[in-house]
């Protein structure tokens, strides 16, 4: 019998519900197959204009995943929701960390700074979540965007712990961030020119670094949980109804 997954939301909200899809094929035997439902991403432009919501696409052909697309038929189980939590699927962190490896082709200029975080002992990316938790009004109501205060406090915490830090400041706002984003340190400002296919390319460098400071994003989320992080900073809260504590891992620092 085949479970399936209903895929919504942006690649970071994808992979947390296909890897809870994952856990439960493997904890529950009678499903032999799991399928991803990828029907929210069909007619967006109107789903964009009816609803107020973000436009999206399916991602995870970005990945390594190892089960089909196939759209639910009527009567069949399907596990829906955000699963954004690690207890969602630590029974599969193995198989997850395996079968989320891109299969992109990275541009050249994303080689070259992966390859300038791969020289640094101290790499730390810093990812600022802007877009539509300013524009859009529905997104900006229920996530809200981290300001210029929690990254200044990040940044302390982070020179205290590390003599020699080389920072790396991923976002699709990047003005804000050159004028924001402030730090006596090395600092590198990872522009468009790395977003690469579907904006694969920026999740991968992250997941090059060391270390790392989040924002209330999932997409940043797996990009510290993806590369190992050996310090990760992030919100005290997820969004204006959850507390960060149910996202971020116990060892990670909330402010």
């Amino acid at each position: 019998m085949n479970l399936y997954v209903y895929l919504q939301g942006g690649l970071g909200n994808q992979m947390f519900q296909y890897a809870a899809g994952l856990s439960a094929l493997k904890e529950y035997p009678q499903f032999s197959k799991l399928c991803v439902d990828t029907s929210f991403y069909k007619n967006q432009d109107r789903k964009v204009i009816v609803n107020g919501l973000t436009g999206r696409n399916y991602d995870l052909d970005l990945l390594n995943i190892k089960y089909t697309t196939e759209d639910a038929p009527e009567g069949a189980t399907m596990l829906q929701g955000w699963f954004q939590n690690l207890k969602e699927f630590e029974n599969v962190i193995d198989e997850v960390k395996d079968q989320f490896q891109f299969v992109v082709n990275f541009s050249e200029e994303t080689k070259k700074v992966r390859d300038k975080i791969l020289a640094e002992k101290e790499s730390i990316a810093i990812h600022v979540r802007r877009g539509d938790y300013i524009t859009n009004p529905t997104a900006a109501a229920h996530h809200g965007v981290l300001e210029k205060e929690f990254y200044d406090k990040a940044i302390e915490l982070m020179e205290e712990k590390y003599s020699n830090p080389h920072y790396f400041v991923f976002s699709e706002d990047y003005e804000w961030c050159k004028e924001n984003i402030i730090t006596d340190n090395k600092i590198t400002f990872v522009g468009s020119e790395c977003n690469d296919v579907k904006d694969s390319g920026h999740l991968y460098l992250m997941t090059q670094c060391k270390n790392h400071i989040i924002a209330n994003s999932s997409y940043s989320w797996w990009g510290a949980f993806l590369g190992d992080s050996k310090y990760t900073i992030g919100p005290e809260r997820w969004n204006k109804e959850q507390s960060g504590s149910e996202v971020m891992l116990e060892e990670w620092v909330k402010i």
